[in-house]
């Protein structure tokens, strides 16, 4: 197995997982912490950073966070975080940005009726211009649209 193999399973698993079997975060965040273990990667659950996080109006403030899930394979780091509605929350795009990790991937559950894409894309490049970061990009994967996409730093 290698590292798009991991990639192509992680999509799979996102596209495929069913919101009514175990709605929660902690639910989906284990099921992919299984999956992947299955796959011979090694995964640390709500991996400590520490981040300047990028508030709505601009303002940068230090804090303490967690990464969802750092998964380790064939010494490379994957580091992913899933928030529940449309958008990837701020702090999880400034984690994401900021974890050493040579990929990065934001899930969200989205919906048919609202423009997932186009909100998430500029929130990512909104993060990216306040933290001056030119960095790997994000992989956004939207479950509800079964898609993903490389989003790339907009400067």
């Amino acid at each position: 197995m290698n590292s798009e193999e991991i990639m192509e399973g992680i999509k799979e698993f996102c596209y495929n997982f069913d919101e009514r079997s175990g709605n929660t975060h902690e639910f989906f965040q284990t099921s992919l912490m299984q999956l992947l273990r299955s796959k011979g990667c090694l995964v640390n659950i709500e991996h400590e950073i520490f981040f300047d996080c990028v508030k709505l109006n601009g303002d940068i403030i230090r804090r303490r966070g967690f990464i969802d899930l750092l998964v380790f394979f064939k010494g490379k780091k994957i580091a992913i975080e899933f928030d529940k509605g449309n958008k990837l929350k701020l702090k999880s795009i400034s984690k994401l940005l900021q974890v050493d990790a040579d990929t990065r991937i934001g899930i969200v559950r989205g919906n048919q009726r609202f423009n997932v894409w186009w909100t998430n894309k500029n929130r990512i490049a909104y993060i990216m211009r306040r933290l001056r970061i030119l960095k790997k990009p994000i992989l956004l994967i939207i479950n509800s649209q079964k898609s993903a996409s490389w989003i790339y730093p907009m400067f």
